[in-house]
């Protein structure tokens, strides 16, 4: 297949996407494990985490929350504005939600990258790098016993890319904005590590080797790609993830995880996923409050073409975003239910927020159940999934427009969402399993 050109997002975020490896035929081999490969998934406010903040009020967090579910909304509609053929950015901007925890090379370096659903390419700061300030030490493939380049002439697309000094299949991604990431494509053996549950190893794996880097975020390691690109590391390692998340506002929660491979988690209801431009996209039918179904209609939710509408579940992303439609139904079920007995609140900076006066644990305690109907599957959202405590006295539903201003805008199912449950996806089936459960007793 011939490489594919590269293109211009929309003028929103004034992307240009130089070279990115989407449907080339470069392979690699993975080492399999019977229950997978398994590591935690660390938020990115967590005790766990290196951009931990001790004196970061609640506030402070929800407000990066919802500056994290902003950003990553327009990186998608920018993201949507292509052809299903254009190639994706390697980056995104802002902060990722969750982190994970792993090791790449021989000897093994820890590494925390950000887990990116939206992503089909794995990539991580290689030293030397210009510009590259991450918190933990930079991965060296000099010192590494595993390390491979991928020669120039590995496929077409690497003779189409080449470092012919070095012979080194090259890539490189360049933002309007100033960002870019820059490197070769390289194959190294990753390792993933759960405490009192062992290691387990992932040989070859396919990753972008980034020597130069300008990019806002650059305490990071990288990106882990997760979504359904051919390059995938999920792709890489099989057909299957799944991850459970237990908990968004806890810091001290560590039982969000990550299983790839064999061992995902594919149980519960399932619902076909529709794989486009290297995103998850989900057949919503309806939503409902209680036993109150909104009375929404379906075509809302719908995929449009070329790039337009539909709804993904994402990673990136903290909020729920919601087309106008959809949107004013659910704000105006929930102004009535909360509003017969709280006083509504205006947040500083955030004056378009639904929030309330009081305790989300005590006085929502009587709220009913929010349901996402998929089509064959049920997303139910208890009180820590629909609302976010932003300061000691106060709350906020953590759903918001998709903008508003067309119907053509995408929805996003983000990671407050998926709270409290087992998601698991089977990129070749193209099925999506969701189970409510307990993420500590998830094996």
């Amino acid at each position: 297949m011939e490489p594919a050109s590269p293109f211009v997002h929309d003028a929103k975020l004034f992307l240009v996407i130089l070279v990115f490896l989407s449907t080339t035929n470069i392979t690699s081999s993975a080492a399999t494990s019977p229950r997978g490969f398994v590591t935690e998934l660390i938020h990115h406010d967590s005790i766990l985490s290196p951009f931990y903040n001790a004196s970061a009020t609640v506030a402070d967090r929800a407000t990066r929350a919802r500056e994290r579910s902003v950003a990553r909304l327009s990186y998608l509609k920018a993201a949507m504005s292509g052809t299903p053929d254009s190639v994706r950015g390697i980056m995104f901007p802002g902060e990722g939600v969750f982190l994970v925890s792993m090791y790449i090379g021989n000897p093994p370096v820890h590494q925390f990258m950000y887990m990116d659903t939206g992503s089909s390419l794995t990539w991580l700061h290689c030293f030397p790098c210009i510009g590259c300030t991450t918190t933990t030490p930079i991965y060296d493939p000099s010192r590494s016993s595993t390390y491979y380049p991928l020669p120039c002439d590995h496929d077409p697309y690497c003779a189409a890319n080449c470092d012919m000094q070095r012979n080194e299949c090259t890539y490189g991604a360049v933002y309007a904005d100033g960002a870019s990431s820059s490197g070769n494509f390289a194959t190294e053996d990753l390792m993933f590590y759960i405490e009192n549950e062992g290691e387990t190893f992932a040989s070859d794996i396919i990753f972008g080797c980034a020597r130069a880097v300008n990019e806002p975020y650059r305490d990071i390691s990288g990106i882990m790609g997760l979504g359904n690109g051919e390059r995938s590391l999920a792709n890489q390692v099989g057909t299957k993830f799944s991850y459970c998340i237990g908990s968004l506002d806890d810091p001290n929660y560590a039982h969000n995880r990550l299983v790839l491979g064999n061992g995902a988690v594919l149980v519960g209801r399932s619902t076909p996923l529709d794989l486009d431009m290297g995103h998850y996209f989900l057949s919503l039918v309806g939503i409902s409050v209680g036993n109150e179904q909104l009375p929404i209609n379906r075509r809302v939710f719908r995929r449009r073409w070329p790039g337009t509408g539909g709804v993904i579940i994402d990673s990136g992303a903290e909020w729920i975003y919601l087309v106008r439609d959809a949107y004013v139904q659910l704000r105006s079920t929930v102004e009535r239910i909360v509003g017969s007995y709280l006083a509504r609140v205006t947040i500083r900076n955030h004056p378009g927020w639904l929030c309330y006066r009081g305790s989300a644990s005590i006085d929502l305690e009587d709220f009913p159940p929010v349901t996402f109907h998929f089509d064959g599957a049920n997303l139910v959202l208890g009180v820590t999934s629909m609302f976010q405590v932003v300061t000691s006295t106060s709350f906020c539903m953590a759903v918001d427009k998709a903008n508003g201003q067309t119907p053509d805008d995408i929805n996003i199912i983000g990671m407050l969402a998926q709270q409290h449950h087992n998601i698991g996806y089977d990129i070749s089936r193209r099925m999506l399993y969701i189970r409510q459960t307990n993420c500590e007793r998830v094996n």
